[in-house]
C-alpha cells in the first residue's frame, strides 16, 4: 500500500496556510493499492482533545484506472484559534491500521506512512484577519543558527504554511508563490530545481552547508537565483547551471563568469546536462542575484563605436552670441564627425525649453524646439506662405494631429494672454483643450496656424540633418526627459494622466530622496504620472510619445529609467523627505512597444541609486544602461576602472563636470592635461562596445564649459564651442577613434 498526503499542495490541502477560524479546510488523501480501505482524519487540538472524523471516498476504485489511487477527501471547520494537529488512520481491507503522519523532523510536506504513531502534521488556524499578521522571523535569521543552510528550504515551508498567505507575501513577495492561483512554494532540491520553474514558482536549496540559495521566475519568463552566505568567516565559491544564454549579477552589477562544465567540479556531477555553469565567488555574509535571460530581448543593437555628445546650440557659429541651429552649422559638425570616423552623435531634447532655456523641462513632449531653425525666429512670412500648398505640409499636419493640434492652440493661447501666466491661471473658457477655441477666434486661428507652419520647418530641417548624418555614418542618439512641465500642452491636453488637484495644479512631484549628493533630497517640480489611468488604455500616450522619439532620433536615451521602474512621489508644499517611492509600469510598458514597434533603439540613463529591481528591468529589456568614469567605484578611476558590463560608458554628461574640471578638484597634484587624456583613453579603450565623450572633454575644457549645474537656475544651457578650438582637435577626435581599432 502507498499513501500520499502534502500540505503543501493545494491539491491535498486548501487553502494554503494558515486558515481563519470557523473557515473551511479540505484535505484529501490518496491510496494506491489498497482498494477495500477506509480513511479517518485523527486531530488533536489543546482544550479539545482527539477528534476522528471518518473521510469519505471520491469514487470507486474500480471507476478509474488500476493504476490510478482511491481518494479520500474531507472538509470540516477549525472553530478556535490555536494549533490543529493531525495524521490519517488507514484501515486495510485485512482491517489492519496504518497511520500517515509528518515525516521524522519536519512539520508539513509529504508524509510517510508507518504502523505505528507518527509525527503530527501541523495545521495554525488565527483568530481574525490581523492575528498571526507579520513574518516576524526572516529567512536571515536561520542563516547564522547551528543548522545548516540544507534545513533552510524546510525551515522557510513551515513558516510559509503556517502564516497567512497574504503576510508571508508582504514580508517576501519575491520568494513565495501565487496564493491568487492556490499555487504555494515550490520546494524541490537543487537537482531538481530546473524542472519545476513556471511564472510566479520559486525553489529553494542550499548549495552548501553555508550558502542558501533560491530559484525564481520573473518578467519575461527570465529566470533568477538569489545566493546568500551565512558564513561569518569563510568565501564560497558557487557554480551554478546556466539556464539561458546569458547571466547578469543584479546586486552589485558586475560581471560573472561563466565556464565549462569541465571546470564546475562538484556541481558538473549534479547537473550532468549543464555544459555550461556561471561562476561566483561569495564573501562572508555576501549576498547576490543571478539574472539569467535570453541574449535577444528588446533592444535594438548598437554597433561598437565612439560617440560625441554635444548639444544643437553648443555648435560653433559664424556669428558670435548665435546659439547653434540646424541646418549648415549642424551639417559642419556631422562633417567633422565623419572625417573623424565618430559613429554615434549625441545630443539634448530638441523640445521646447523652459523661460531658463532648459531642454529638460519643455513645454511639449512630442513638439520641436523652433529656436534652432536655420536663420532663427521670427521665421519670414514668405517662407510660411509658401506652405499654402505645400503637400508634405498637409500630410504632417494629418499624421502628427494628435498632438500638433492641441500643441497649437496651446500656445496660440499663451501667445494671446502673454506668457506670463500658467494655463492653470488662464480663464475657466481655456483650461481644458478643444479645438473649438481655435476655429472660433480668428487670433487663435492664426497664431495656431503659425505655430503649425513652424513646427513642419522644424521637421524638414531636421530630417534633412538626419538623413544627412546617417548618409556619412552618424547615427544621432537623442534624449527623452521622462517628465513634462506642469505648464506644457501636454498635462493641459491629457490631466486625466497627471496626478492633479481640481485647478490643474499637481498634487504630486517629482523628485529624490536625500542622498549623497542632497542631503534633503530634491524637489523637481514636475507633475507625477497617473500611471494606473495610463494603464486603463494601454499606456497609449507613453505607446505615441516613443513613437515619435523613434521617428526623430535613430537612438533615444530615456532619461531618469529608474522612474520607470519606481518613481518618487512628494506631496506639493512638503519637503523632500515627505515623498515616498511608488510603483512604476514596468516590464509591461515596454513590452507593449517591443509588440508594436519591434526592436526598440532606446538606451536607459541608469545612473543614481539603482536597485537590483532597476537592474533586472534593464536587463530583462536588453538595453544598454550607462556608467560615468567620474563615478567609478572606489572613487580613484586613474588606478582602476572597469565598467559595468551591457553598459555605455561616459566620461561625463550634461549634468558632470567636465573631465579636465573633474581632474582639477580630484587629482590637483597631477598635470591637467595629461591626467585628463589619461582617464579619456581608460573610457575609449575600455571593453564597453559604446563610448562616449562629451564635446568639452575632446577640446579639453575646464569647468568653464560645464553645460549645467543641477540645482542652479541661472548661467546654464548657454555653453557653445569655438569654431578654432573644434577644428584643432580633429586630430585628437581621430586618435580616440583609431584606439578603439
Amino acid at each position: 500500500m502507498r499513501v500520499l498526503h502534502d500540505t503543501r499542495n493545494c491539491e491535498y490541502r486548501s487553502p494554503f496556510g494558515a486558515v481563519k477560524a470557523g473557515n473551511d479546510v479540505e484535505l484529501a488523501l490518496d491510496v494506491w493499492d489498497a482498494p477495500g480501505s477506509t480513511a479517518i482524519l485523527r486531530t488533536w487540538t489543546d482544550g479539545v482533545g482527539e477528534q476522528r472524523y471518518e473521510m469519505e471516498q471520491d469514487s470507486p476504485a474500480a471507476a478509474v484506472s488500476p493504476d490510478a489511487p482511491v481518494r479520500y477527501r474531507i472538509t470540516f471547520s477549525p472553530e478556535d484559534e490555536g494549533i490543529v494537529w493531525y495524521q490519517f488512520i488507514i484501515i486495510d481491507d485485512e482491517e489492519r491500521e496504518w497511520r500517515y503522519g509528518a515525516k521524522n523532523g519536519r512539520l508539513g510536506g509529504e508524509g510517510q506512512l508507518v504502523g505505528w504513531e507518527p509525527p503530527s502534521f501541523r495545521l495554525s488556524v488565527y483568530g481574525d484577519d490581523d492575528a498571526s499578521h507579520a513574518w516576524y522571523e526572516p529567512i536571515g535569521g536561520y542563516l547564522y543558527d547551528d543548522r545548516a543552510c540544507h534545513d533552510v528550504p524546510e525551515i522557510v515551508a513551515t513558516l510559509c504554511e503556517n502564516y497567512p498567505v497574504g503576510a508571508c507575501r508582504t514580508a517576501a513577495p519575491w520568494a513565495l508563490g501565487d496564493a491568487a492561483t492556490c499555487s504555494p512554494p515550490e520546494l524541490p532540491d537543487m537537482a531538481g530545481a530546473f524542472t519545476s520553474l513556471e511564472p510566479g514558482s520559486c525553489s529553494w536549496f542550499a548549495a552548501d552547508d553555508e550558502v542558501f540559495g533560491l530559484w525564481r521566475t520573473g518578467n519575461a519568463e527570465s529566470v533568477f537565483c538569489v545566493l546568500v552566505n551565512a558564513s561569518t568567516q569563510a568565501s564560497h565559491d558557487v557554480f551554478v547551471p546556466m539556464v539561458d544564454d546569458e547571466v547578469s549579477e543584479l546586486v552589485a552589477g558586475y560581471g560573472v563568469d561563466v565556464v565549462d562544465a569541465s571546470e564546475a567540479g562538484e556541481a558538473s556531477r549534479l547537473f550532468p546536462d549543464a555544459r555550461q555553469f556561471a561562476f561566483v565567488r561569495l564573501n562572508p555574509v555576501a549576498s547576490l542575484v543571478l539574472h539569467f535571460h535570453a541574449s535577444e530581448r528588446l533592444a535594438k543593437p548598437l554597433k561598437p563605436g565612439l560617440g560625441v555628445l554635444a548639444h544643437i546650440t553648443s555648435l560653433p557659429m559664424p556669428k558670435v552670441g548665435c546659439l547653434g541651429t540646424l541646418g549648415a552649422p549642424a551639417r559642419a559638425f556631422v562633417d567633422w564627425l565623419a572625417k573623424a570616423g565618430v559613429r554615434y552623435w549625441q545630443v539634448l531634447p530638441v523640445n521646447p525649453t523652459d523661460e531658463c532655456g532648459s531642454p529638460y523641462a519643455g513645454i511639449s513632449a512630442f513638439a520641436g524646439n523652433t529656436r534652432l531653425l536655420e536663420g532663427g525666429l521670427p521665421v519670414d512670412d514668405a517662407d510660411l506662405a509658401a506652405l499654402d500648398n505645400d503637400e508634405g505640409y498637409c500630410d504632417f499636419c494629418s499624421r502628427e494631429s494628435d498632438w500638433l493640434e492641441p500643441y497649437a492652440c496651446f500656445m496660440a493661447i499663451r501667445r494671446k494672454l502673454g506668457s506670463g501666466k500658467t494655463w492653470q491661471e488662464w480663464p475657466t473658457a481655456y483650461r481644458r483643450y478643444d479645438a473649438e477655441l481655435v476655429s472660433g477666434d480668428k487670433q487663435l486661428a492664426a497664431y495656431a496656424e503659425e505655430s503649425r507652419r513652424t513646427q513642419y520647418l522644424f521637421e524638414c530641417q531636421w530630417k534633412q540633418l538626419r538623413a544627412y548624418a546617417n548618409e556619412r555614418g552618424v547615427s544621432i542618439i537623442g534624449d527623452m526627459p521622462i517628465y513634462v512641465s506642469g505648464d506644457s500642452s501636454d498635462v493641459w491636453a491629457h490631466p486625466n494622466l497627471f496626478q492633479l488637484d481640481a485647478d490643474g495644479n499637481a498634487a504630486m512631484v517629482a523628485g529624490c530622496p536625500p542622498d549623497a549628493f542632497a542631503e534633503d533630497g530634491q524637489i523637481w517640480g514636475n507633475p507625477v504620472y497617473d500611471w494606473q489611468a495610463m494603464e486603463q488604455d494601454g499606456y497609449a500616450w507613453w505607446l505615441r510619445r516613443l513613437e515619435r522619439a523613434f521617428s526623430v532620433y535613430d537612438y533615444v536615451r530615456l532619461d531618469h529609467f529608474i522612474g520607470f521602474s519606481r518613481y518618487f512621489a512628494i506631496p506639493v508644499g512638503e519637503k523632500a523627505t515627505a515623498g515616498a517611492y511608488r510603483p512604476g509600469p514596468g516590464y509591461e510598458l515596454f513590452a507593449l512597444l517591443h509588440e508594436k514597434y519591434g526592436k526598440l533603439p532606446i538606451i536607459a540613463e541608469d545612473l543614481g541609486l539603482i536597485t537590483p529591481h532597476v537592474r533586472a528591468l534593464v536587463a530583462d529589456c536588453g538595453f544598454l544602461g550607462m556608467d560615468i568614469i567620474q563615478f567609478a567605484d572606489g572613487g580613484d578611476p586613474l588606478s582602476w576602472y572597469a565598467p559595468r558590463p551591457e553598459k555605455i560608458v561616459y566620461t561625463g554628461t550634461h549634468d558632470n563636470q567636465t573631465l579636465r574640471g573633474y581632474v582639477q578638484m580630484r587629482y590637483p597634484s597631477l598635470d591637467e592635461t595629461e591626467t585628463t587624456e589619461a582617464l579619456v583613453q581608460k573610457v575609449v579603450t575600455c571593453p564597453a562596445p559604446v563610448r562616449v565623450v562629451p564635446l568639452q572633454d575632446v577640446l579639453g575644457l575646464d569647468d568653464k564649459a560645464r553645460m549645467n549645474v543641477p540645482g542652479v537656475a541661472e548661467g546654464n544651457w548657454a555653453w557653445q564651442a569655438n569654431a578654432a578650438d573644434v577644428e584643432a582637435a580633429s586630430d585628437y577626435l581621430k586618435s580616440l577613434v583609431d584606439y578603439q581599432e
